[in-house]
């Protein structure tokens, strides 16, 4: 019985923290409305703040906070409180499509028509070739320029 007790004890007070927790956790929402020191307050500090032109008004210009990290930006209004929320797409997002749109555009192009003397020349040098490029691979992360697996070009390619 005192084991079972003990137990319960244990859950209700696990509960307890668990609902304390929960409490504290910053909403990270916007809303139309508030200050920029309540947008601050919710989202953290913004990753960008700048004017630009009020797009309701032509002359009049209007602060924009930008968040990169929740994608979101604030856009403030003559009052100074929040006048639209705008969903922004972080550039690292971009830079990644542009990535892989160049793979997949590398890779629709036509294949190179066989040649004998050629062809088994860049089968054979290939290892050394692909050796090559993931030591200057490795290289680059030990001296801190960044850690990425490298893309190996097809062994058909010179």
């Amino acid at each position: 019985m005192t084991m079972l007790r003990t137990i319960l004890t244990r859950a209700v007070v696990l509960l307890a923290f668990f609902a304390v927790a929960c409490s504290s956790v910053q909403s990270k929402t916007l809303s139309p409305g508030m200050t920029s020191d309540q947008a601050v307050q919710a989202m953290g500090d913004p990753d960008l703040k700048d004017n630009i032109p009020d797009p309701n008004h032509s002359g009049a210009s209007v602060q924009r906070y930008v968040w990169l990290d929740q994608g979101k930006a604030a856009i403030f209004g003559t009052d100074e409180r929040v006048a639209s929320v705008q969903n922004v797409e972080a550039t690292t997002n971009t830079k990644q499509q542009v990535e892989q749109q160049a793979h997949a555009e590398q890779a629709a192009q036509a294949p190179q028509p066989f040649d004998p003397i050629e062809t088994p020349l860049n089968y054979l040098f290939f290892p050394a070739k692909a050796a090559t490029i993931y030591f200057g691979a490795g290289l680059s992360c030990a001296t801190g320029a960044g850690c990425e697996k490298p893309q190996l070009p097809p062994p058909s390619n010179g």
